[in-house]
């Protein structure tokens, strides 16, 4: 099953939960049909685990080949947010929760990106740090970034273009994960 198809597969399995909800009481659902309830109920739970880890590795975070103590710090930091998530009553219980207690897709969507945050938040930026530096004598100085190969092209008015990374011939732009590092001082 490709990723599109899983995606729609929980999205039905979600509204079909959603449905019976809204059509049948609780109480008869989980006494008269237990058993077609818990395996929906289970079917959305695997659903969100999948959603929940597969947005994590689809916006995985770039590293450099050669950065051994880094790349092991930043793995060391994620692991220890992932095993943070999955205590009981953490991030992933209450994302299932938000879905199969409250059916409020949004929230469960909201927390996703949560986890997400958190991530880039405490792992990926001060690993990013790392791997931007100032280059250039002043004024004409450019932030270079070493994971990417590339300068970072500020946002300049009149240049929609700009806000991203580049080669040196203005080419390869890529918007994702702007600098974070303190101001030229030079």
């Amino acid at each position: 099953m490709t990723d599109g198809e899983r995606l729609k597969q929980f999205h039905a399995d979600f509204e079909k939960l959603k449905h019976n909800r809204d059509q049948v009481p609780l109480d008869i659902l989980t006494t008269k049909y237990a058993a077609a309830y818990s395996a929906q109920v289970q079917k959305v739970q695997e659903g969100a685990d999948w959603f929940f880890s597969k947005y994590l590795e689809t916006l995985a975070f770039p590293t450099h080949p050669k950065d051994e103590a880094g790349n092991k710090w930043l793995a060391d930091c994620l692991a220890i947010l992932e095993a943070d998530e999955k205590k009981p009553g953490g991030l992933r219980d209450q994302a299932k929760a938000a879905l199969v207690d409250r059916l409020n897709l949004e929230e469960y969507e909201n927390l996703v990106w949560q986890a997400y945050d958190r991530r880039l938040r405490r792992a990926f930026t001060p690993y990013w740090r790392r791997h931007c530096r100032w280059v250039g004598e002043p004024p004409r100085r450019w932030i270079y970034n070493d994971i990417f190969k590339k300068y970072w092209w500020p946002k300049i008015e009149g240049h929609p273009a700009s806000g991203c990374w580049i080669n040196r011939d203005y080419t390869g732009h890529d918007c994702r994960f702007p600098p974070d590092i303190k101001e030229d001082t030079k």
